[in-house]
């Protein structure tokens, strides 16, 4: 066993991603436009962040800890770890890093793997701080959103497939038995959420995400796609979730059809996501 700081962690990271760096910013670039303005140079603290926070062959403890400077900063920080251990976790950063979803966004080029739930660890020795009591039985996707929000960054800045399942664990939190759907074979549908209601019996909702940014608006086009993909999986209900905001006409046409329709805007998503929080 050896003892290492966080920082040499993020050391590991930066070195391995800093042959790329160019080409991350790049297409960044092409994504956000004059409102990104690159940094030059070696990564940033906030690319390894990024790097490490969408990284799904990490643990979720370990993502937290490597994003997370605390009281003390990277350098107070230690962990005992074999030499395995640090010969795994560097193998974690080479293949995340010849991914595509790392480099673009793009989720049509990354096999996802099965879902994996956190594990209890005495590696992490801080003296000062513990991990929040959350941490345990929450995935990445939700620490992901929480960091973003506390930061005063935007939840659209999440990728594609994070965001997605972001809503199925806010509805999973809440009790629904929830299926995060996969590929474009979901005929529009991103997550389904059943239930079973004393009263109403069994309850399906359907639920469409729009990661969009601040200036594009969930249309009137969209909500009636929508209605449409309810009434053929003979959904009670179905609901769009946005980072951003609807047009009038589109919240016009779920008022009128409020018993079958709903949504949740990026306001109200940000009130979704802290209301779980404060339980956790």
């Amino acid at each position: 066993m050896q003892e290492l700081t966080i920082a040499d962690l993020r050391d590991i990271i930066s070195e391995i991603i800093e042959p790329s760096i160019e080409l991350y910013r790049s297409f960044k670039k092409q994504v956000y436009g004059e409102k990104y303005h690159p940094p030059s140079g070696p990564p940033t603290d906030h690319e390894i962040d990024e790097h490490a926070a969408g990284n799904r062959h990490l643990d979720f403890e370990v993502i937290k800890e490597i994003t997370d400077p605390g009281l003390i900063g990277y350098v107070g920080k230690s962990v005992r770890v074999s030499t395995e251990w640090i010969n795994e976790f560097t193998q974690c950063i080479i293949n995340w890093s010849k991914t595509f979803e790392w480099l673009r966004g793009d989720d049509s080029a990354f096999n996802f793997p099965p879902h994996r739930n956190p594990t209890h660890s005495d590696k992490w020795n801080s003296t000062i701080e513990k991990a929040p009591l959350w941490l345990g039985s929450s995935p990445s996707c939700l620490i992901l959103a929480n960091e973003l929000l506390k930061n005063g960054r935007l939840l659209s800045e999440m990728n594609w497939r994070l965001f997605e399942e972001l809503i199925g664990t806010l509805l999973e939190k809440e009790g629904w038995k929830v299926t995060v759907t996969r590929g474009s074979k979901d005929g529009g549908v991103d997550v389904i959420a059943l239930k079973n209601d004393v009263v109403l019996g069994n309850i399906k909702s359907i639920w469409q995400a729009k990661k969009y940014g601040p200036t594009n608006y969930v249309k009137l086009n969209n909500v009636r796609e929508l209605s449409a993909i309810r009434e053929e999986s003979k959904a009670s209900k179905a609901f769009i979730v946005t980072t951003s905001r609807l047009t009038r006409d589109a919240v016009a046409w779920i008022h009128r059809d409020t018993y079958r329709l709903g949504y949740k805007d990026g306001t109200q998503l940000e009130k979704w996501i802290n209301g779980i929080m404060f339980y956790y």
